[in-house]
């Protein structure tokens, strides 16, 4: 079974790659990167089980680091274990996990583990707290810097009410001992960071309007059924509300101070940065996960704590067979588009075309999918995840202007856009063996005598490029 995540079968054939130590097409380039936390991980897994198991693996990894981590800050934070950091279940499933950016919520867990640990530490030897935090902090950064730029905030939030009342109190040997024994996690990381070559996209910083901030908050529970998780989301902020204003929801100080500090960065945050989107929806994951972690609530009785608990089980219980309905139409979606992906004869170079609006979060994504030839079929596909300075994958240099030349959406407008029996084709097709069409919707393809129908799914289908002379035409 193939998870339906946006980015998953592109992630999965870099995964290939990795393991097999590049092919024809692609060469492996490791270098300190700040995405790699599946890249490290699932590869050498890999050698033990089959690397489609391991990636699922990965993504078990990811849940039990976030549900745990919530579940283990929540214990230092408030001194007791609860039911209450259990609600994270409900989150887990999210937004940001259906787009698959698996590396940064992969980060976010080992940021909620490791700000547990650290506050664990706290009042242990000092070179054991310097020694394990620069770990988690490094591991934050090669999940994702993002993870880590989470990490620091919360450290900084942690560590400032403590700071603050040893400043007022002019405590200055303490203040100075805590600063010492916290800094190390974050500037060696940062500098290791700043040190390295950085090959990402110009551009300028892109806000969205800030009327979007709160709207967005709600992609940690937008999933499949908009109404129905509309009313979770609601039904969660009530109860959070209720608590707040009858002051029964004490939050752990150190811990709201961190959130604070994070809510704030997302508000500030563009909404793209250095090629990057979605910069500042992926941290209203990491905002709930660690108010949930800061929370103590004192129910008014039992009985009424019963049946809050029997509730969110409910809620659970149905988004996750909710979640087992959609996962099953995926299977029978994908197994059929694997089909004849795995028809194309070894080596093939297939054209990607599909239209501007595809890369949007869909019940069963299909538009990666065709990069999974890349570990079937041994193919070239030109949109695999390969950009320098965020991948440890590089087009092998004679490919590298075939797949700049083969733009997806430009291949898009050119074949569906006014062609006509008889025309030409582009002439960025011409190195190409097939061309994948892909769209949230059935396709249409004008007839095109240059075209030879190979494989035909509604939302999927393949074509031959006819290599006749009188196919050849101009660039477009």
């Amino acid at each position: 079974m193939l998870p339906p995540l946006v980015d998953y079968p592109n992630h999965l054939a870099r995964m290939h790659l990795l393991a097999e130590g590049g092919d024809a097409f692609y060469s492996v380039r490791w270098a300190p990167l700040p995405n790699l936390a599946e890249d490290l991980i699932v590869p050498p897994l890999g050698r033990l089980m089959p690397l489609d198991t391991a990636a699922k693996l990965f993504l078990v990894m990811i849940f039990a680091l976030m549900a745990g981590g919530v579940v283990w800050l929540n214990r230092v934070a408030t001194g007791a274990w609860r039911l209450w950091p259990l609600l994270g279940f409900l989150l887990l499933y999210n937004r940001i996990l259906l787009w698959g950016f698996l590396n940064y919520l992969f980060g976010i867990g080992v940021a909620l583990a490791g700000a547990a640990l650290w506050l664990a530490l706290e009042g242990r030897r000092w070179w054991l707290r310097v020694a394990s935090s620069s770990l988690v902090a490094s591991a934050c950064l090669f999940s994702h810097i993002a993870a880590f730029g989470v990490y620091a905030l919360v450290i900084l939030g942690v560590e400032a009410v403590p700071a603050l009342a040893e400043l007022r109190a002019r405590r200055w040997r303490l203040l100075g001992r805590r600063i010492a024994i916290a800094a190390p996690q974050l500037i060696a990381p940062s500098v290791l960071w700043l040190g390295l070559r950085h090959d990402v996209p110009a551009g300028s910083p892109n806000y969205a309007g800030l009327w979007r901030k709160p709207d967005l908050l709600f992609i940690v529970f937008d999933n499949y059924h908009r109404s129905f998780d509309l009313a979770c989301f609601a039904l969660f902020l009530a109860m959070i509300c209720w608590l707040l204003w009858t002051r029964r929801l004490a939050l752990a100080p150190r811990l709201a101070v961190a959130s604070a500090l994070i809510f704030a960065a997302y508000v500030l945050l563009p909404s793209q940065i250095y090629g990057a989107s979605g910069a500042d929806r992926r941290l209203p994951v990491a905002l709930f996960l660690l108010l949930i972690a800061a929370g103590a609530p004192r129910f008014p009785s039992r009985r009424v704590a019963t049946a809050v608990g029997a509730v969110a089980a409910s809620v659970l219980v149905v988004r996750l067979a909710a979640i087992e309905q959609v996962w099953r139409t995926a299977d029978r979606v994908y197994s059929a588009d694997l089909a004849g992906i795995d028809g194309l004869p070894p080596g093939s170079r297939l054209a990607i075309a599909h239209p501007a609006d595809l890369f949007h979060v869909v019940a069963v994504p299909e538009v990666h999918v065709a990069t999974l030839a890349i570990a079937r079929r041994q193919a070239f596909v030109p949109t695999l995840f390969a950009v320098a300075g965020q991948q440890p994958v590089a087009l092998r240099p004679a490919f590298e202007a075939l797949a700049e030349a083969g733009q997806p959406q430009r291949l898009w407008a050119t074949l569906t856009n006014g062609a006509a029996s008889g025309e030409r084709l582009p002439a960025t097709l011409e190195p190409f063996d097939f061309v994948v069409l892909t769209d949230k919707q059935p396709i249409h393809l004008p007839p095109n005598r240059c075209l030879n129908a190979f494989f035909l799914r509604p939302t999927f289908q393949i074509y031959t490029v006819s290599r006749s002379v009188d196919c050849a035409g101009p660039a477009g």
